[in-house]
């Protein structure tokens, strides 16, 4: 039996949590649709989180509902698009409480509020699997949004954040590491860990469950015009940048020795047994932003490469093939990653 209240309640606890405060919003939570205002192009991106694909059962829902807003905010990133509304759906299976519910939108509302969104609406449903399912809405620069297909051989490839670190983070969680308050963790055997190690293993854990949208990045690239091209790393920086050069018609050329591993994956090489490299190229959720750069902007863009954590990672070449070079030679870099569905193997 459901712990929670019947929908119309549920509908008006959203109506009064998420009360829109952007003059955009001309009519919110609690009518059939939603009615804002628009003006201009507007970037639309949706995005799902499925229990036991996307997230652990045991994630804490706080963590999941911020979470769930922010890997769309990512989308609209990569577009250089600033966010404007969100919509979302929750399908909730009959076990969920009350308490849960609430924890989710505290953390889906956090985010929203840090980011100027405004929820407008969505949908409740009872589901077998517990899914979050959003929709956001975002806004162009006036000087135009960015997609996957600008970009031209001769362009730099940059890349923002350390790679590695949310897959490092999975790993952690399917270990049974768990974080406990404010800067504890959880060990396999249920002992706080008394590790010198603890605040990398957090720190990881974190980045896995609290990924950070690069908004500011991707709409000071696209209001400044200084990307070609760009795409958030979602499913792995190989896949990825396969989608950017696919898109643009390009190959790529990628320095294996400017990659920006996360330093705590050697650091922590005997608990986690992962190669940096590979894990860089191929963990995925990292959520920061691939994007190219024609080469008379890359002083300005050096110049953000503090503020954002910026790396140049190579180049893009007139060919299709993708390779890492290292030492005076190169090797394909295969187009994998994560997959929804993946080609069976026989």
């Amino acid at each position: 039996m459901s712990g929670l209240p019947p929908e119309d309640r549920l509908v008006e606890l959203l109506e009064s949590r998420y009360r829109a405060r952007r003059r955009d919003v001309l009519l919110g939570i609690g009518d059939d649709a939603a009615i804002i205002q628009a003006s201009g192009p507007i970037a639309v991106s949706n995005d799902v989180l499925v229990e036991g694909v996307d997230f652990l059962p045991d994630t804490d829902p706080r963590r999941l509902g911020m979470k769930a807003l922010a890997v769309n905010l990512s989308d609209l990133a990569a577009m250089g698009a600033a966010p404007l509304h969100a919509l979302l759906a929750l399908g909730m299976p009959p076990r969920t409480g009350l308490d849960w519910f609430e924890a989710f939108h505290d953390g889906f509302r956090s985010s929203a509020g840090e980011y100027g969104v405004a929820v407008i609406g969505g949908d409740l449903s009872s589901s077998p699997t517990l899914f979050a399912s959003v929709t956001v809405l975002g806004k162009p620069a006036a000087a135009g949004f960015l997609t996957r297909s600008g970009a031209k051989a001769g362009d730099e490839l940059w890349v923002s954040g350390t790679l590695g670190a949310s897959a490092a983070g999975l790993r952690l969680l399917l270990e049974g590491y768990r974080l406990v308050g404010d800067e504890g963790v959880r060990g396999p055997s249920g002992r706080l860990l008394r590790s010198a190690h603890t605040p990398e293993i957090r720190r990881l854990i974190r980045h896995q469950l609290s990924p950070r949208p690069m908004v500011e990045l991707g709409t000071t690239l696209a209001e400044r015009s200084l990307a070609t091209a760009a795409i958030d790393i979602s499913d792995g920086l190989s896949r990825d940048l396969h989608r950017l050069c696919r898109a643009s018609g390009t190959g790529a050329v990628v320095e294996r020795d400017a990659l920006p591993a996360d330093s705590a994956i050697p650091e922590l090489s005997k608990l986690l047994g992962m190669d940096p490299v590979a894990t860089a190229l191929y963990g995925g959720e990292d959520y920061g932003l691939l994007f190219s750069v024609p080469r008379q902007k890359s002083a300005s863009v050096t110049r953000l490469a503090g503020r954002f954590a910026l790396r140049r990672i190579g180049a893009l070449t007139a060919g299709p093939a993708v390779l890492l070079a290292a030492r005076g030679r190169t090797e394909p870099i295969p187009d994998a990653g994560f997959d929804h569905f993946p080609k069976e193997t026989a």
